[in-house]
């Protein structure tokens, strides 16, 4: 976002932040920035800290990638013996015991790896048993189940209860209101 006060120009961030290559190329003859542009964009970095800070950290990137590209590497004579005798000495042996590791911090160490696997675990069991509970069959309950000793057997195929005195009431009750 810019604006122009008088002849003053602002610029905000994200313009600050668009002009940065063009800023730090601003000794070549190259450059596209004009001379006020590039008075605005110093302005904004001088009263914007986060601008600033990102600024010198896009100036430091592009130092070391210069550093970088400049200067070819190669190793020395020292570092191909180095590397022959580590190829000739073969494979380290692992060390069983570390000096001043107990067994007890063996065993702590092994207790933190394993406490992730074992809340999975955990969690997989919850939930298999909360399936198996709410997923198991209802039983209806009959009336014979209900009250055992009441059952009354008729010659026909149902089971009927007993009527009870409540039973018998409520009824006469309903027929009187008939």
């Amino acid at each position: 976002m810019s604006d122009t006060v008088g002849r003053e120009r602002r610029i905000g961030c994200r313009g600050a932040r668009k002009r940065f290559a063009e800023l730090n190329n601003s000794q070549s003859a190259s450059s596209e920035m004009s001379i006020t542009e590039r008075a605005a964009v110093s302005q904004h970095l001088q009263a914007c800290s986060g601008c600033s800070l990102e600024y010198r950290l896009f100036v430091l990137q592009r130092a070391t990638f210069d550093a970088v590209a400049a200067e070819p590497f190669s190793p020395n004579e020292d570092f191909y013996k180095g590397l022959r005798a580590r190829i000739a000495r073969g494979p380290e042996p692992a060390r069983i015991h570390q000096r001043g590791e107990s067994w007890t911090a063996a065993l702590l160490v092994t207790a933190r790896q394993l406490v992730p696997a074992m809340a999975l675990l955990l969690l997989l069991l919850l939930m298999l048993g909360a399936t198996l509970f709410w997923n198991r069959p209802r039983q209806l309950e009959t009336s014979a189940q209900v009250r055992p000793r009441e059952r009354v057997m008729f010659p026909d195929m149902y089971d009927y209860p007993e009527p009870t005195q409540d039973d018998v009431l409520e009824t006469l009750v309903a027929i009187e209101e008939k």
